[in-house]
């Protein structure tokens, strides 16, 4: 008896890990995914910490040391009004990620209650929020966020939340799929039958079951909306100077691009760099999260 009841509990023999120990597991056997995970980490640690570790303040300006090219005392040179470009490009990074990370909430949590309740409800209501998705996702997306930031204002909460609300139509679409996929599940016929709300039901039952791809789909979208906030900025309608931000640094030195490289180099080089991390980190999520990858 004590062996079919071993058997019972232990199943084939394999001992039984958390779904997320799983995908961690097979995140690491993804070296390139890896070192993302790394830059990423350092990328949020220099957000944190940039009072610290700048060298300057950011808006303090030097007359004498306009356009300084990089030297021991300016590490990456320093821009026309002779304030220390490293300072400006670390405090950047915490304007760009501060304002993705709120647009990404922001399109997370209104994109998810508008799909999951699109799928779980259906009929009409479904049809309806889909095709004004569908409209909102034919208009490009930059040109899309240009409107709102135009009708909006500048400044870093107007900036988030005109790029948040780009967003929401692909997160409305991703849950809806998801939704549709384990709404006929037997868990959420029990819940129904115990009694739950709907609304109880979405937020306890359906949304923690799509968890997975709104991870997968917010990492990338981070990158992209750093892309978009300066690209905003460098345009004039995103962050507002003195704030730093990497694209209004590139905005202020696009007019010495030809005679002095680090002003414009620097911040873009900040971009790429913080871009391809998330990118990569979010396709190795994807892959490690991917049923199908199981074993």
């Amino acid at each position: 008896m004590k062996n079919k009841k071993a058997d019972f509990l232990l199943g084939d023999g394999t001992k039984k890990h958390s779904q997320w120990l799983d995908v961690w597991s097979r995140l690491r056997k993804n070296p390139l995914a890896m070192i993302c995970l790394i830059i990423v980490i350092l990328l949020i640690l220099v957000a944190i910490f940039a009072p610290l570790i700048s060298p300057y303040p950011y808006a303090k300006q030097n007359p004498g040391e306009k356009m300084l090219y990089p030297s021991w005392q300016h590490l990456l040179g320093t821009d026309n009004y002779g304030r220390d470009l490293l300072s400006r490009i670390l405090y950047g990074g915490r304007i760009s990620l501060l304002v993705s990370v709120m647009a990404v909430v922001i399109s997370l949590i209104v994109g998810g209650l508008i799909g999951a309740t699109a799928g779980y409800y259906g009929g009409g209501y479904d049809t309806t929020i889909m095709r004004i998705m569908d409209i909102l996702m034919g208009i490009p997306s930059f040109l899309f966020a240009v409107c709102i930031s135009a009708a909006l204002g500048t400044g870093v909460v107007n900036t988030a939340v005109a790029i948040a609300i780009t967003g929401v139509p692909s997160y409305a679409r991703l849950v809806r799929a998801s939704v549709l996929s384990i709404k006929g599940n037997e868990f959420i016929e029990a819940a129904t039958a115990l009694g739950n709300t709907n609304m109880r039901i979405i937020l306890k039952h359906v949304i923690p079951n799509v968890l997975s791809p709104l991870i997968v789909q917010s990492t990338l979208n981070i990158g992209a909306f750093i892309m978009a906030i300066s690209g905003l900025s460098f345009v004039g309608l995103g962050v507002q100077p003195p704030t730093p931000e990497w694209g209004s640094i590139m905005s202020s030195g696009r007019q010495y691009i030809r005679d002095f490289y680090p002003i414009v180099t620097f911040p873009g080089v900040a971009i790429v760099i913080t871009l391809f991390a998330f990118n990569i980190l979010g396709d190795g999520l994807r892959d490690a999260m991917d049923p199908k990858l199981k074993k």
